[in-house]
């Protein structure tokens, strides 16, 4: 079978950056969704993972051409084109560790249109940076000594994760309003992945059908490592759910081969457009 010249392309950059893996795919609507109309839409996802943040960074600018241009990082309101991020490093010291994050701080204070929620009451936390005023340690430190060893930056410092959970949801809206919107795909980082088969990112549709789903693909390093995986697709997405590893950060819950503990850094995803 005669190979794709633009697919053939993407799988040689894979492997000149060696990113493992790092590909482009096609593919179809996972088997577990529900309804014709789930099976009909198209998903192209995005997947690598590497030792280091240059490593990793061919496979996230892959995923960021694939949503396309521009970035229309806190502008109010849908925009026609284009699509948002949130890589973290920019949340202010009181927002961030020990510090709690408010769950709609990127659609309010920062307008990109994501509010968060988990079953844990609905806490969240930014990594506190080198240079905070508090002393708090980096990379989750203050939660448990072992993490800054473990967990790396893909943009540094700051890192993402619930508290009292490993799992958590994202809705869209119009960004800096209350009008709930779909995106057109999602992707994010992942640090410590050194589970093949628990973290995982699920997209569902306005009235909780899955559409899709995969695995975080596992880091190529005991520690630091990172790991990407996006996916772009014709559905209407409504709410993503992310699971990060198999058990959540506590101060007793440290990183051993049966225990994963992963957490998050940059968040990619297609323009917030309100439902009609």
């Amino acid at each position: 079978m005669r190979t794709n010249p633009f697919r053939r392309r993407l799988l040689q950059l894979a492997v000149s950056v060696a990113v493992v893996p790092a590909a482009l795919l096609p593919l179809t609507a996972n088997p577990a969704a529900a309804g014709k109309a789930a099976a009909a839409e198209t998903f192209t996802k995005v997947e690598g993972a590497a030792a280091d943040a240059a490593g990793l960074q061919p496979t996230v600018d892959l995923y960021r051409t694939l949503l396309g241009d521009p970035n229309n990082g806190s502008t109010p309101g849908s925009q026609p084109a284009g699509r948002r991020e949130i890589n973290w490093d920019g949340t202010p010291d009181a927002q961030s560790a020990p510090n709690q994050l408010p769950r709609d701080f990127f659609n309010t204070t920062v307008p990109r249109g994501a509010v968060f929620s988990s079953g844990a009451g609905s806490k969240f936390q930014v990594s506190a940076d080198s240079d905070n005023p508090t002393l708090t340690p980096v990379r989750f430190g203050n939660l448990n000594a072992q993490y800054p060893n473990i967990f790396g930056t893909f943009s540094p410092q700051r890192l993402f994760t619930p508290l009292g959970t490993n799992q958590m949801s994202i809705k869209f809206f119009s960004p800096g309003t209350t009008t709930p919107a779909t995106v057109k795909g999602f992707g994010a980082v992942f640090t410590d992945v050194d589970k093949a088969n628990t973290t995982k990112i699920e997209l569902y549709d306005q009235w909780g059908t899955r559409l899709w789903w995969q695995a975080v693909p596992k880091g190529p390093t005991a520690s630091k490592s990172l790991s990407f995986l996006g996916v772009k697709t014709s559905a209407d997405v409504y709410e993503v759910r992310i699971t990060t590893g198999n058990a959540w950060l506590s101060s007793t819950n440290t990183d051993t081969s049966a225990r994963d503990v992963v957490v998050m850094d940059d968040f990619l995803y297609g323009e917030p457009t309100a439902l009609s």
